[in-house]
């Protein structure tokens, strides 16, 4: 696998240039949320707040949707990239200013700002990566993109971790702000055609959603994934936990909290991989391993509620993404897989939105849930919920498959001609 991957990195200069510049921008945005995971809770004490910047991250993807999808498919790729990339640099300088100042608003504001921009910014390599690549080289392309989120957290979170405990939040901050310049430098070098499509360069919103729901609604395949991501999102606001399991029950520090993340990233980064192998040349088992993964993310946390030493606690966390990493990748190739490139941009920014969206309304959720029931009780109540989903979600695509006897392709979709307005 490892082979195949440094093969591709080799002999493909232009997803080398995409995955790169991934790498980068996500690896420092980890470096910020974990200098902003404990500026706001010293600042605060609170574990509600700390899991609500999950939420200031997620929610304003979802509010972009209709603008953001009809934007990725009608205008360039590349310069919106490398626009949002360049204009992320600002809000950075801000929480700057709110880390020396001392104001968790201003903070809470710049990663805000930052999030506006990740909502037109991150879905773009999912969009383009089919045509970065063959569609045999699609899976492992795929995996190994969906992996740099997860090395991102990896290394950004154990690392900013580190950087943090050792040089302060500054320095995390100034690592973020190169990452973003050097990553618009590598997306302006890429030569493949970020899309195949005719660029329209009109906006058509309403039209535009409404081609996308009656896409939607006509691909089964599409639909399933969809709902295995609002499951999943639903249930990830209990992450938002993982400093204040660090901080108060391991009471380790700001290194503790970077181990966690680090140990969340590992089996982020391996589940994609590990998906991809169970699922290789059966489609009908990548939508039960993406389902399965689902549950072993729930079981994960279930775990980590029960334990009171870091070690096992970095266990629990990493159990459960595995099943996180395996269960959104999946999900995102098997919608690349169904979707044309004429309104592949569109399918992505919703994939990306109801992440962001869910995944905030999650993090909201915890707020009340910590306060009420305390971390552990939390962590119960979104363990079991990702557990039952599955299960549902598992018993409704069966069906449907017994049904219609639906099945996702294994080769991608080609770019149809856009339909007339």
């Amino acid at each position: 696998m490892s082979g195949s991957l440094l093969g591709l990195l080799r002999s493909n200069a232009d997803f080398r240039r995409l995955f790169c510049a991934s790498a980068l921008s996500l690896t420092g945005d980890w470096f910020t949320f974990v200098a902003l995971s404990g500026f706001v809770y010293h600042h605060t004490g609170s574990a509600g707040l700390t899991a609500l910047l999950f939420a200031v991250n997620s929610l304003p993807g979802v509010l972009l949707i209709p603008i953001v999808g009809p934007l990725t498919d009608r205008f360039d790729r590349r310069r919106l990239r490398i626009a949002c990339d360049t204009a992320a640099i600002v809000p950075v300088v801000g929480l700057l200013l709110a880390f020396h100042l001392g104001s968790v608003p201003l903070a809470l504001g710049g990663l805000a700002t930052l999030s506006v921009f990740a909502a037109v910014a991150s879905p773009i390599p999912e969009t383009v990566l089919p045509n970065m690549v063959s569609s045999k080289d699609l899976p492992l392309a795929q995996a190994a993109l969906g992996s740099v989120y997860s090395s991102g957290l990896l290394v950004g979170a154990g690392l900013g971790g580190v950087v943090t405990a050792a040089w302060g939040s500054s320095a995390t901050l100034i690592i973020d702000g190169a990452s973003f310049a050097v990553s618009a430098v590598l997306i302006a070098r890429i030569r493949r055609p970020f899309s195949t499509a005719a660029a329209v360069h009109r906006m058509r919103v309403w039209a535009d959603s409404l081609e996308l729901w009656r896409f939607v609604r006509v691909t089964p395949v599409v639909a399933a994934f969809l709902w295995l991501t609002v499951g999943l999102r639903l249930s990830y606001g209990m992450v938002g936990l993982l400093p204040v399991y660090a901080l108060d029950r391991f009471d380790v520090g700001d290194a503790g909290v970077g181990a966690l993340y680090m140990a969340q990233g590992v089996g982020a980064v391996l589940g994609p991989f590990l998906g991809r192998r169970l699922t290789e040349g059966s489609a009908r088992r990548r939508l039960f391993v993406a389902g399965g993964a689902l549950a072993i993310f729930g079981f994960g946390y279930l775990a980590l509620a029960q334990v009171s030493h870091l070690g096992l606690g970095m266990a629990a966390a990493l159990i459960g993404h595995l099943g996180v990493g395996a269960c959104a990748i999946l999900a995102v190739n098997g919608l690349q897989l169904a979707s044309p490139d004429y309104i592949r941009g569109r399918v992505m920014v919703l994939v990306f939105g109801l992440s962001s969206g869910l995944q905030g309304v999650s993090a909201l959720a915890v707020a009340p849930l910590a306060a009420t029931l305390g971390m552990t009780g939390a962590t119960h109540v979104l363990g079991v919920l990702a557990v039952a989903y599955a299960m549902f979600w598992a018993i409704c695509v069966a069906r449907m498959l017994m049904k219609r006897k639906m099945i996702e392709p294994d080769s991608l979709q080609s770019s149809a001609p856009e339909p007339a307005p």
